[in-house]
């Protein structure tokens, strides 16, 4: 009879973590079958939430405390967009540029959370509660799906929490963040020994779930599918012989998951209509591999995104580690999507890019240490550091971007309300690569959401966004991406001259954030200036 002896970290008391006998006392089976709760004592802290767990998920937070509104290069645009969706025309100054209709379209979580907060916190501060709202939920789903699926959070999940600031919320997806939290969470919910044995329950509580999660965003309800349905195919594998019955029944039993993109699919979907391109580039994937922690030091984010995925093999090769079939098929699955899915899909750009996060969450969520009392010890110590590493990390970086942001910010105080305006931000040849470094793409959103100027830097997509542009005066720089622009001699010519250059007469405010060395730009005279950050008036 296997005996267990549990212990609690006595060395940090913020994470005391369940220790077990080494692997080899326990069956084989164990070492890949997730341990269900039934196997721990009801007396067992870890075997339920704790307060340390409540704490690690308020530590996530912490970044996002002293910016007034977080740092995220994709943010701005949400904010002016949701400043469009609430005013419904009743700004003239908005009017005459935006306009705003709703349509059930999957792309619309943080839009719809707006339409409640925005009234009673004003714009800003529901945006950034919303933000850490998103924190908070993936930061408790990444615990709580290790609980299920191990009985006891682990201190492999507690490794999985830095990525709750990976490149998707860096850029500022909200919508597809939002998204895959929730699917975190229900994937614990779905894997739940108290749901698994009441599947007719589970399949209709998981009709509303998905359909929330598909109307937050059509990539996290993807996710959420790939991972039920893996589970799903591990829990009931019985061998290769019986393969198709295995595929039949699982499929059968996460159907409910398919029930909004099956009513998708039965009327004119104008995703059809949306582009979709990026197959194969395999260097760019790489990058995206390296840079998942991506946010202002090179060599810090990058090794620590090395440590995770040697954290992912060493566990999967280890004898030591206990391996939960479920979350690692599913992991495997992600994976094998990034390498396939191509750069954009139905206009929504790094696609393949976005998977990384949750399939290296599901891939250390996994494993379940067997070790002994001293090397669990030490495992957790390492866990802990390297969390509160990264924590500090992105706390100093939020701050830095924040007062980087004020900054640029301040030239807008030139600006007449109502005015049309172009923005660039005016980057350096190596594009690509400064996009990951850079939280000013979008800042021009700022001019139309204080200022009731225009902002060429918003999206317009049939099928993918609510609101229209109409400004033709501006055009071409109407829209997205014509704020990105090359501000030094990559091939002879300087593109952010040109394009100023070409701006209609009819626009007569320019507004530039250098990110190469700073150029006289002709028939245009600088009106204010926070040194990177530019407002220029065309001259007379």
């Amino acid at each position: 009879m296997l005996v267990h002896t549990r212990t609690l970290l006595s060395v940090n008391p913020v994470w005391p973590i369940e220790i077990a006998r080494p692997w080899h006392a326990a069956p084989m089976h164990e070492q890949f079958l997730p341990m269900t709760s039934s196997a721990l004592p009801s007396s067992s802290i870890l075997s339920r939430p704790g307060w340390w767990s409540l704490l690690a998920v308020l530590l996530t937070m912490v970044p996002l405390a002293l910016p007034s509104v977080p740092p995220l290069t994709d943010l701005p645009a949400h904010m002016a967009r949701i400043m469009v969706q609430l005013d419904a025309g009743r700004s003239a100054d908005i009017a005459r540029w935006y306009s705003f209709a709703w349509d059930i379209i999957p792309n619309l979580g943080t839009d719809l959370l707006a339409q409640f907060l925005v009234p009673v916190l004003g714009l800003e501060a529901a945006m950034k509660a919303i933000v850490l709202l998103i924190v908070g939920l993936q930061a408790a789903g990444y615990l709580l799906l290790s609980r299920e699926a191990h009985g006891r959070v682990t201190v492999s999940a507690v490794f999985a929490l830095p990525l709750v600031y990976s490149a998707p919320l860096q850029h500022g997806f909200l919508n597809f963040s939002l998204a895959t939290a929730l699917a975190t969470l229900s994937l614990a919910l779905w894997i739940s020994p108290r749901m698994t044995v009441r599947p007719l329950l589970r399949y209709g509580l998981f009709v509303p779930i998905g359909c929330a999660i598909w109307i937050s965003h059509l990539a996290g309800w993807a996710i959420l599918c790939v991972m039920v349905g893996c589970c799903e195919v591990t829990a009931r594998w019985n061998g290769w012989r019986h393969v198709p019955a295995t595929l039949t029944r699982g499929f059968a039993s996460a159907s409910c998951l398919l029930v909004p993109g099956i009513a998708a699919s039965m009327h004119s979907d104008a995703s059809e209509r949306l582009p979709t391109h990026g197959f194969f580039h395999f260097d760019e994937k790489v990058y995206f591999l390296v840079n998942v922690l991506a946010d202002r030091w090179d060599v810090f984010d990058t090794l620590s995104a090395v440590l995770l995925f040697a954290a992912v093999i060493v566990a999967s090769v280890s004898r030591a580690f206990a391996i939960h079939r479920g979350l690692a098929l599913a992991a495997g699955a992600l994976f094998a999507l990034f390498w396939l899915l191509p750069t954009s899909v139905f206009g929504t750009y790094y696609t393949d890019m976005r998977v990384i996060p949750s399939a290296l969450a599901l891939a250390l969520i996994a494993a379940r240490p067997r070790l002994s009392s001293r090397q669990a010890r030490l495992l957790a110590m390492a866990g802990a550091a390297f969390f509160l590493l990264r924590l500090a990390g992105t706390t100093v970086s939020m701050f830095l971007w924040d007062r980087q942001i004020k900054q640029d910010l301040s030239v807008l105080e030139g600006l007449p309300p109502g005015a049309q305006l172009v923005s660039f931000s005016a980057l350096p040849c190596r594009t690509f690569v400064l996009q990951e470094r850079v939280r000013d793409i979008h800042l021009a959103s700022f001019a139309l959401i204080r200022k009731r100027a225009f902002a060429n830097d918003q999206f317009s997509m049939p099928g993918g966004q609510l609101m229209t542009i109409h400004n033709p005066a501006a055009g071409p720089f109407d829209r997205d991406p014509s704020s990105i622009e090359i501000g030094e001699p990559c091939q002879g010519s300087i593109p952010v001259l040109k394009s100023a250059a070409m701006i209609p007469r009819t626009v007569p405010y320019l507004w530039i954030i250098w990110h190469a060395p700073r150029l006289p730009v002709p028939d245009w005279e600088p009106i204010a200036d926070a040194g990177g950050s530019v407002l220029y008036q065309r001259r007379r």
